[in-house]
């Protein structure tokens, strides 16, 4: 009878544990998402100035024709991205880039190594 009150509490007592640590990880994870990113929160905010900024242009230039379209997608992949990271896409013209295969299987090799 009391082996048995003992195994009970020893196993209420592990479940509250283990919650606590599940929640408390979970809690974590979610407040500081950021710190998991291994680029800084302020890269993207000059591209997308710099794509705010142009638009601003474009709306009170008025309606542009499409020889200035074609023009301006002919700079990079399209009108609005230009020539961004471009050399890390995967296309014909760029036989070196990583694809996310070769990406994954890199990393399992790291990782069993």
């Amino acid at each position: 009878m009391l082996f048995n009150k003992l195994n009970n509490w020893l196993k209420t007592s592990i479940r509250l544990v283990l919650t606590a640590v599940v929640c408390g990880m979970l809690f974590i994870s979610s407040a500081y998402p950021a710190n998991a990113a291994t680029s800084k929160t302020t890269d993207g905010e000059a591209k997308l100035n710099e794509i705010q900024k142009e638009t601003e242009d474009v709306a009170r230039s008025g309606p542009r024709g499409i020889n200035e379209i074609t023009e301006k997608a002919q700079q990079g992949t399209n009108a609005v991205q230009g020539a961004a990271d471009a050399d890390k896409m995967n296309n014909p013209g760029n036989p070196d880039a990583e694809t996310v295969k070769e990406k994954a299987a890199n990393f399992l090799d790291n990782l069993t190594n």
